[in-house]
């Protein structure tokens, strides 16, 4: 009947614009941020001043996921997801990856890598742990034509021609040094060996790179301003600064391995990294976070505490030492389990 094939054609139609909304490369009124990086530096406190929270920020243990909203011309909505990773595992990447392409576009996901600019030693161990979490993350998210369609959008977005050295990552990336409060009472010249490695990895890989601290008011708003852009699509200033004596800004592209002046060999652009961390590690050995590597008990956390869980939690422990203690004297042959219920 006509209704029916009315109603088919009206289904079509929405399909067609549901997928057309969650494939297209340039429009869009929803994208997402990934967040991930080192330990305890300050993600959470910068994605609840971001997102205007004022909730008082728990440690992420595994990954937080939240949303803003921001109304625009038109009465249209746009909306940012932000993916927190805590624990920094490619599954959760992989998670944060293809959650964001429920609601758009791969090409309007931008990944922010934070570091602690207040441990040198762990530095270059944090920065490569989360790239490389971010490639396998890549790997276990989309197939090999979304991944080319991502290079070639990175290139057609390409203002100028790329220096040589430049490797640009799949993807729209970040890099925050945050605790720069501390950072800035570094000894001059350690500050500025720093800002240049920093300055040359995100222009390897063609990443913006700011300093952030969340005791500065300054660097808070620009920070926000930042993330609004990202998330909203928001007007943003993209000024430049490379005094070591201030907090760096330097917006993807900008840079040039000319100005940086670390001095290094010339290589192919996927080697450069490589030869930025052996300039990095000679001069600041890197120390060993295997103690990080496993995963926190939160029940140990006082940010985590749940009086009746624990209690049960607890009982539960007793009842199972009283039962291995039985068994390994004899009296029992092997621990009972309970019937399913």
């Amino acid at each position: 009947s006509s209704e029916e094939s009315m109603r088919e054609t009206a289904l079509r139609l929405a399909i067609e614009e549901e997928n057309r909304r969650k494939t297209d490369p340039n429009e869009t009124h929803e994208r997402s941020i990934i967040i991930l990086g080192s330990k305890g530096v300050g993600k959470t406190t910068m994605v609840y001043r971001f997102l205007e929270k004022d909730e008082r920020p728990k440690p992420t243990i595994a990954m937080d996921y939240s949303f803003g909203r921001k109304t625009v011309k038109s009465l249209v909505k746009n909306i940012v997801h932000v993916w927190e990773v805590g624990y920094l595992a490619s599954s959760l990447v992989s998670v944060a990856m293809t959650g964001s392409t429920l609601t758009h576009s791969p090409h309007h996901t931008v990944l922010l890598i934070m570091l602690d600019l207040s441990r040198p030693e762990e530095l270059w161990s944090s920065f490569e742990e989360a790239l490389s979490v971010i490639r396998n993350g890549l790997k276990m998210s989309y197939d090999t034509n979304t991944i080319q369609e991502l290079r070639d959008k990175r290139a057609a977005d390409r203002k100028k021609e790329l220096e040589r050295g430049v490797d640009p990552f799949l993807m729209k990336m970040c890099i925050i040094g945050g605790r720069y409060d501390e950072f800035k009472e570094f000894d001059l010249s350690k500050k500025e060996f720093i800002g240049k490695i920093l300055r040359a990895i995100a222009h390897n890989l063609d990443a913006s790179l700011y300093y952030y601290s969340s005791k500065d008011k300054f660097l808070v708003r620009r920070l926000k301003d930042l993330l609004s852009h990202y998330g909203f699509g928001s007007s943003f200033m993209e000024d430049k600064c490379t005094d070591c004596e201030k907090p760096l800004m330097m917006p993807a592209g900008m840079d040039s391995f000319g100005r940086i002046d670390l001095q290094f060999p010339q290589t192919r652009p996927s080697a450069i990294l490589d030869t930025i961390k052996q300039i990095y590690v000679s001069r600041i050995p890197q120390v060993s976070r295997s103690d990080e590597s496993t995963l926190e008990d939160p029940s140990n956390d006082p940010n985590f505490n749940e009086p009746i869980i624990d209690r049960l939690r607890m009982q539960r422990e007793e009842e199972i030492s009283v039962l291995l203690n039985d068994m390994m004297e004899g009296r029992m042959s092997k621990i009972p389990v309970p019937d399913p219920i």
